[in-house]
């Protein structure tokens, strides 16, 4: 696979005018009468390098340099009660797409409703890039969680406990809201519901456990039918090129489980998720297949620095560096370990024609590892390193493949 040019023009300038606010040491909230306004931001330049190497054939190797993310936007304090939150901009060198863009009106100190592009369920998926322990959310999060979508949402906190309840449509940058203005076609006839319950426990001073469910049902309408696909641990390259189940389904029930224990510098985090596809009219023949997906990871800080929590939305964080460069510490650093899995064998083996199951080819059984290094030497900066290696195995005559991967990204948000 040909290597792809590392910037594109627009990219490249947008990256400029966020490269400009690295001078400014500290961005304070701006006040015009009752608003108060606080810009936001984020660079993320990632260097990738990918082997796939196919079952009896020669190595396809891919490597590049990419604006992932070159993100501006604006948080709005309309009252006490009133906020709007905008993010967007170049994404993966030229792609222009809107992140979170919300209307969020907290009606009691435990109710908070919010309208717009947003997410709904998944502990990482929820995570904010600015706290993510790994360059991609790897397969789990392709497969299984929503992106930011089209949603109305209401939250609801009681004690160490929030639950979420989002009626959700589309993407912005599908419906045509993006940058570009247009419409990716079937785009309207997505609907989904989803619910999620978290919250945590404290079983001492240094620790904590949190747990969370969630669950999902979608109905992409009559229109083509879907797919389900992932890249392997990076966004570099196409979705579903060696793990995808071909177009079948137009719609989907999903239960997910996450859980996240911290003690100290310690941590460890997972999720798995059980998803039932329902097959398609227009696709060939067959039962409905069940997806499975998840993940598990372990992390240790060097510094002595422990994880932070966010309460009112069940979410983990990262704490601030205590000892950044500037006062003669040396930052603080993270050593990672992550073992993804994804089983979507039942797509192919529920197909009743071989035409079904030669569209399936790619629905394989994936197992991956990665280890992974953070280093953040100042607060809002950071470096990662993730080495990866996985595995597909898919049925006879498709050969296996194996994939390693280099990433490493330079990252910087205020």
């Amino acid at each position: 696979m040909a290597s792809r040019s590392p910037l594109r023009p627009a990219a490249a300038a947008l990256a400029a005018l966020a490269g400009l606010l690295l001078a400014v040491p500290h961005v304070q909230a701006a006040e015009a009468g009752g608003l108060q306004f606080r810009p936001k931001g984020r660079l993320l330049v990632d260097s990738v390098s990918q082997v796939v190497s196919p079952s009896g054939a020669g190595d396809v190797r891919m490597d590049v340099v990419r604006v992932r993310q070159a993100f501006l936007g604006l948080d709005t304090r309309v009252s006490d009660r009133l906020m709007i939150r905008m993010e967007g901009g170049a994404a993966n060198n030229d792609a222009f797409v809107w992140d979170q863009v919300a209307v969020e009106y907290r009606a009691s100190p435990s109710i908070l409703l919010a309208a717009g592009n947003l997410k709904a369920a998944g502990l990482e998926n929820l995570t904010s890039t600015r706290s993510i322990s790994f360059l991609e959310r790897g397969p789990y999060g392709d497969l299984v969680t929503d992106p930011f979508t089209t949603s109305v949402q209401v939250r609801v906190n009681a004690g160490s406990l929030v639950g979420t309840l989002a009626a959700q449509g589309d993407t912005f940058n599908n419906l045509g809201l993006d940058f570009d203005g247009t419409a990716t076609a079937g785009a309207r006839d997505r609907r989904a519901v989803t619910v999620r319950l978290a919250g945590s426990l404290q079983p001492g001073d240094m620790e904590r456990l949190h747990l969370g469910v969630w669950a999902r049902v979608r109905d992409f309408g009559d229109g083509a039918s879907r797919s389900y696909a992932a890249r392997p641990g990076t966004s570099a390259g196409r979705s579903g090129d060696w793990l995808g189940s071909g177009s079948f389904s137009r719609g989907d029930s999903t239960a997910g489980l996450e859980f996240a224990w911290m003690s100290g510098p310690f941590w460890v985090q997972g999720e798995a998720a059980r998803l039932v596809a329902e097959r398609s009219p227009r696709a060939a023949p067959g039962g409905d297949p069940v997806l499975v997906a998840g993940y598990v990871y372990a992390g240790w800080n060097l510094a002595g620095e422990g994880r932070g929590y966010d309460g009112p939305r069940g979410l983990v964080s990262v704490p601030s560096v205590r000892s950044p460069l500037s006062k003669g510490g040396l930052g603080s650093l993270d050593l990672l370990a992550r073992y993804d899995f994804a089983d979507l064998t039942d797509v192919r083996d529920s197909a009743l024609t071989e035409a079904g199951r030669f569209s399936a080819r790619r629905a394989g059984d994936y197992s991956g590892l990665t280890l992974g290094a953070i280093w953040r030497p100042e607060p809002g900066f950071r470096v990662l390193l993730n080495l990866s290696e996985a595995r597909v195995e898919y049925a006879q005559p498709q050969p296996d493949v194996r994939i390693r991967l280099l990433q490493l990204r330079a990252q910087y948000d205020f």
